[in-house]
């Protein structure tokens, strides 16, 4: 009777663990050394960043074959007036993906901090599917993934998984990032987890 209990309770576990977004083991994730990384709730999906990106895996030979690039666009012509560069802003972007219930949540909380801090931080949602170069840069292999950049370019902090708004503001406060005063009221942490 134990023996068979025991064996009841090995497939419970199994089953519970499956990979798939919300449950199952997590991936280790390499980040930079000169970085910080914290984790909340994150989608168990591994990216396949080895993967040339813009190319299609043949599945008999599982090796990229490289995509037809349609012909150059006919280059404008150069405007007579200098047109003043905008100046660059700290950012704050999400790397995650619409399939994802992590992601959406993260959707639901970066939407109305994209408008209050327009011109203040570029906060940006970018889809590891359609985003690869960009996903693969910043070495992307777990989501949602929040990093912050200053207006530099250089990677300030990372963060994998949900990530609530008042936990965001804290982090822009404690990097030096602008705050906007006045905002929406910030998501808490129990109601990213429910």
């Amino acid at each position: 009777m134990t023996v068979r209990l025991l064996l009841v309770l090995i497939a419970v576990m199994t089953m519970t663990l499956a990979p798939g977004c919300g449950g199952g083991a997590k991936a280790p994730v390499p980040v930079k050394p000169d970085t910080t990384t914290q984790v909340g709730a994150i989608c168990d999906t591994t990216l396949d960043t080895t993967a040339v990106a813009g190319a299609v895996v043949a599945p008999d030979t599982q090796k990229p074959e490289p995509v037809k690039q349609a012909a150059a666009p006919k280059p404008k012509p150069e405007p007579t007036e200098v047109a003043e560069k905008p100046k660059e802003l700290p950012k704050m972007w999400d790397f995650g993906s619409e399939k994802c219930i992590p992601c959406k949540t993260m959707l639901e909380i970066l939407t109305p901090m994209m408008a209050d801090y327009k011109g203040k931080v570029d906060i940006r949602i970018i889809n590891v599917y359609e985003e690869t170069e960009l996903t693969k840069q910043y070495r992307i292999s777990v989501i949602p993934t929040q990093v912050f950049i200053d207006a530099t370019g250089k990677e300030l902090f990372r963060h994998i998984g949900v990530y609530p708004r008042d936990s965001i503001e804290a982090k822009f406060r404690e990097l030096d990032m602008p705050i906007v005063t006045g905002a929406v009221t910030p998501t808490t942490e129990s109601e990213c987890l429910t």
